[in-house]
């Protein structure tokens, strides 16, 4: 009877031994499907179109800017050759939407293009600080930031529109932001306090038109409105994952329809060595976010492109690659 009693209770030790190795054995695959969810490696953004550099109406010389309208199709400013270049959302067919040689903007000015909802396109000249507006076709309607002689841009970082088509201009020597209607008049202003925080300036606003400022303070990124930077709307940290990481740059790249927003980081290590770039989208109703680890790409080190990002539609962001023979649009997708 005792050797029966225990045989089974060799049993049931070989059992529990069995059991517990089991459950070690799930835990340990769990583990590592979350770590490599964590620490995958960065995406590629997928190519949209190759534009060939070089002379022709449909070619680009020196492209420095590119925006997206409300239908989404993609507007590029070529600064080189003084002309815009459309790419159609249908069938991603490119054409020469119009040409400012005969313009006073000089060769390589334009930093900045913007488009409203009403088709009215905007380049800003950092030459000039001024921003010229030119109707859909091309008619070049007038130059803004100058009252008689007075200037009313002291220097043009961004500028983009709202969803009331007012222009909205980034001042960063003045630390203010311009609001210009479609009469193309100053109807407001808004002055940036001066502070220990480094403000990022917002390329974009939500449908309420509140225009917004982004914060690097403490390894910590702030997104709050422009008119009230005591009140963050969206807070990320360092995320846990990327240990000693420092947030060297994140910025607020846009909107898309349904007003999450969208921002782009640079982490470092404690010596300035690259670690990882992500694209961040925080989302309006949840307020929780959703994160993309991207890899640099080409000329991603030596910018020429003050907008290197820009929010194509939901869950998708617009960039671009360039090299010695084309212009890439590439997208990223959550």
């Amino acid at each position: 009877m005792k050797k029966n009693y225990n045989n089974k209770k060799r049993r049931y030790q070989r059992y529990f031994l069995f059991a517990a190795a089991l459950i070690c054995l799930v835990i340990l695959i769990n583990i590592g499907l979350i770590y490599a969810q964590e620490s995958k490696r960065a995406i590629t953004g997928e190519l949209l179109i190759k534009i060939s550099r070089g002379g022709g109406d449909l070619n680009l010389v020196s492209p420095t800017a590119f925006a997206v309208d409300s239908a989404e199709n993609i507007l590029i400013c070529d600064s080189g050759a003084k002309k815009v270049l459309k790419v159609s959302a249908s069938d991603r067919k490119v054409s020469k939407c119009f040409s400012y040689a005969e313009t006073e903007i000089g060769d390589n000015h334009i930093s900045n293009i913007a488009v409203s909802k009403t088709g009215y396109i905007y380049l800003a000249d950092a030459e000039s600080n001024l921003v010229h507006k030119f109707s859909a076709d091309g008619k070049h309607i007038g130059a803004i930031g100058r009252d008689k002689e007075k200037k009313l841009i002291k220097k043009i970082r961004y500028i983009f529109t709202d969803s009331s088509s007012n222009l909205v201009v980034i001042d960063s020597l003045a630390h203010k932001i311009s609001v210009f209607d479609e009469y193309m008049k100053l109807t407001g202003e808004i002055r940036l306090p001066l502070s220990d925080m480094i403000f990022s300036y917002v390329c974009g606003t939500d449908d309420s038109n509140s225009v917004y400022v982004s914060s690097l303070k403490d390894n910590k990124f702030d997104v709050m409105k422009a008119a009230d930077t005591k009140k963050p709307v969206y807070s990320k940290k360092c995320s846990p994952e990327e240990k000693d990481a420092i947030i060297a740059e994140c910025r607020v790249i846009g909107f898309d329809a349904k007003n999450n927003a969208y921002a782009k980081a640079y982490l470092v290590d404690k010596n300035g060595g690259e670690i990882a770039h992500y694209l961040v989208k925080f989302v309006r109703e949840t307020l929780k976010h959703k994160k993309l680890k991207i890899s640099p790409g080409k000329d991603k080190q030596h910018i020429k492109i003050l907008k290197p990002f820009i929010v194509l539609a939901e869950d998708i962001v617009l960039s671009y690659e360039i090299d010695g023979d084309s212009f890439k649009l590439i997208t990223y997708k959550f």
